[in-house]
């Protein structure tokens, strides 16, 4: 193995939310490679945290209730944490966030390998923010990785020590076929263990083998590093292979170049026929290459004179075999206003042909100065909108002008009650070839809560009275789709129930942010409840009944998405489900996780089994074209005008202090060479604008 790259890893000093360095963020092992030009140290992902510690499920936990926390699956029963009773979700075989799972965080992360090659990390446990959790008086964390862009956790190594275990280190030695563990305990002595199998060690308590005189005096001089805020862990060397990968994952990926297909048009054609054959060359996409071998296309304005003179000259019989023309055009790129659409969270674009004619639609929850439960002093709205362009949904377009409200307040559902407010995370599907709206509304609280206490949402919206619903969509006689602009052309609003009409979530009542995922001829439902994403499979001839029971699949186990998992979406690519969720909670610190599934091959998605998760954000807030974008999240996959994906988010006003509510945002997606979604390409790294600029040669035949 060529080992030719200098690795860093290393925490962050915590500064501001404002900056996404917040404890959360800054007490979790970054990455940084070291330029072998200019020996400059790159941080990786953008100075982001990269593993993040587990958090551990309570031992009052049982074990088919912990299925969902598939970061924490190798954990045992942790002495560490005080006993605490598991919460009512554990009745449904579910856990609870900040309830059943205590957060972790970690420092003084050090990176080793494994005897097999693959590296592993050894970093004190500490509790979510920093303070001491109990654990390095005499463990340390444990977790192996084939490759650093995923982790496995194997929990705690415990030493046969109280008196501390700081700055643990392992190295293997290669001579004895032994793992050494050093650290040095609280009073500053240096000590050493062995061990024949480090990742073994996680079931065993293993005996201090005495005082390590072969212990150094490290000083870590954080300033050479020339990285923000860093606290610096320790340095090995990768392979060149190994840097590719990870630059690959974490690094910057720009467009490298552009170029346009040869195309040939036969001499012989004529009149009508010649036309058509020139009028297909407008149609023709230009090719995207891009730093880590990946490849995009794209839509081109080509030069609308040049292709009617070849049209004329092709219809006349003008062209001879053996010639060629040079048709010029520049690549489509449209740029979105940011903000896209303000006051407008949890945003849906659809891309939907209306007997015949494509059209887009948006649809959003009001959020007004933060306030999406009654806003606007309490006139609750469903705010749709319609345009022939994404462009024009716009508030830049005069999208918000032309808003229409399917539904306000005082509304009824088809049990016959009144919604007054909320009407949260409206997404847009197909469902049995009607177009359907998923949403939550809610109704007014009852005085008292179930435990007998007042309820000071009494008379008012209450969120936790809120339920996810369905509303259709009607067609004429003809079978035709109805205006979906005239609010009367919607079905009543009707709560989705389970298989036995039963409420979806009876842990809290409340459940929201539906979605829709179709795979190897099943229809499932995904949504959040418990502070998670639940499934169950439905019928989708009668959308308002699920014919499974709902089951738990993604908890927030990390201090990046702590206390809730909500906003589900999901887009099948190459046999992978690709269904992202926002972590966090609503406000500058949310972001976007992503979780996968095998598409295609009729597997259970109910099972969380079948789900791998990313173990950081797939997006987090951060510089965007030069301007900081706070609290990225609840997104969802849609495409535009030309058939590229986009991904429609939302993101938090943030002026001077002051959270203003969340403001809908459209980008495109890239995806790399390894498959991997990117919602941050930047637009000049998308495009180059020293390749937009392309050729199409005609070779006539």
């Amino acid at each position: 193995m060529s080992c030719s790259y200098s690795l860093l890893c290393y925490t962050r000093k915590p500064t501001k939310r404002e900056e996404a360095n917040n404890a959360d963020i800054a007490l979790s092992m970054h990455l940084a490679l070291r330029s072998r030009i200019d020996s400059a140290w790159t941080p990786l992902n953008e100075n982001y945290g990269i593993l993040f510690a587990a958090g551990v499920p309570t031992a009052s936990v049982p074990s088919a209730a912990r299925r969902a926390c598939t970061a924490a699956r190798r954990f045992k029963a942790d002495r560490f944490d005080a006993p605490r009773p598991a919460s009512a979700a554990v009745d449904v075989d579910a856990v609870m966030p900040d309830v059943d799972i205590v957060l972790k965080s970690l420092k003084d992360p050090y990176l080793f390998r494994l005897k097999d090659g693959r590296f592993a990390v050894a970093a004190t446990r500490t509790a979510r923010g920093g303070d001491p959790d109990g654990s390095e008086a005499s463990a340390f964390l444990l977790v192996v990785s084939r490759d650093l862009t995923s982790y496995d956790q194997l929990g705690l190594v415990r030493l046969d020590t109280v008196a501390g275990v700081n700055r643990p280190g392992v190295e293997y030695d290669a001579q004895s076929g032994q793992y050494v563990i050093r650290w040095r305990d609280d009073e500053g002595h240096a000590l050493y263990a062995v061990v024949d199998d480090i990742e073994s060690a996680v079931a065993r308590t293993v005996p201090v083998a005495g005082a390590d005189r072969d212990a150094a005096t490290v000083r870590h001089d954080a300033a050479c590093y020339g990285i923000d805020d860093v606290v610096p862990g320790n340095v090995i060397t990768i392979s060149d292979v190994e840097a590719a990968r990870l630059i690959e994952r974490f690094g910057r990926v720009y467009n490298t170049g552009s170029s346009a297909p040869t195309c040939s048009l036969m001499a012989s054609l004529r009149g009508p026929e010649a036309r058509e054959a020139v009028r297909w060359f407008a149609d023709t996409r230009a090719d995207l290459t891009y730093s880590d071998g990946s490849k995009a296309t794209r839509a081109v304005d080509w030069d609308t004179d040049a292709l009617a003179r070849l049209a004329d000259d092709a219809a006349e019989g003008r062209l001879k075999p053996g010639e060629s023309r040079t048709i010029r055009g520049r690549i489509r790129q449209t740029t979105y206003p940011v903000p896209f659409a303000v006051e407008r969270a949890d945003p849906s674009v659809f891309a939907w042909n209306f007997n015949g004619k494509p059209m887009f639609l948006f649809i959003a929850t009001e959020d007004a100065d933060g306030n999406c439960i009654d806003p606007r002093e309490g006139r609750t709205h469903m705010p749709l909108r319609v345009a022939d362009t994404i462009e024009g949904l716009s508030d830049a377009a005069g999208g918000r002008e032309r808003e229409i409200d399917l539904l306000v307040r005082g509304d009824l559902n088809s049990e016959g009650r009144a919604m007054t407010g909320c009407f949260w995370a409206p997404e847009l599907h197909v469902i049995d070839g009607r177009l359907s709206i998923l949403f939550m509304p809610c109704f007014d609280g009852e005085p008292t809560h179930a435990d007998g206490t007042p309820n000071d949402r009494a008379g008012k919206p209450d969120m936790w009275t809120g339920r996810c619903h369905i509303m259709q969509l009607k067609k004429d006689e003809a079978g035709l789709d109805l205006d979906p602009r005239e609010p009367a052309n919607w079905t009543v609003p009707e709560p989705i129930l389970g298989p036995e009409g039963d409420i979806l979530n009876p842990v809290q009542l409340i459940s929201l942010d539906m979605t829709v995922i179709g795979d190897s001829g099943n229809w499932y439902y995904a949504w959040q409840q418990v502070g998670s994403v639940w499934i169950a499979r439905f019928d989708p001839s009668n959308p308002a009944r699920l014919t499974s029971r709902p089951r738990q699949i993604v908890v927030p186990e990390f201090a990046w998405d702590n206390l809730i998992a909500e906003g589900p979406n999901a887009v099948i690519r190459n046999g992978r489900i690709f269904l992202i969720y926002s972590g966090s909670s609503v406000g500058i610190d949310y972001t976007t996780g992503l979780v996968t599934a095998p598409a295609g091959r009729n597997a259970d998605l109910t099972d969380p089994a079948s789900w791998t998760k990313l173990d950081y954000p797939l997006q987090k807030s951060g510089l965007y074209n030069g301007q900081w974008q706070l609290g990225t999240g609840h997104g969802m996959w849609s495409r535009d005008e030309d058939g590229n994906m986009i991904y429609v988010f939302h993101n938090a006003e943030y002026v001077n202090g002051r959270y203003g509510g969340r403001d809908a945002q459209v980008r495109r997606v890239h995806w790399s060479a390894e498959g991997m979604p990117l919602l941050d390409v930047e637009t000049c790294e998308e495009l180059d604008p020293a390749y937009a600029e392309v050729v199409m040669e005609i070779a006539v035949a």
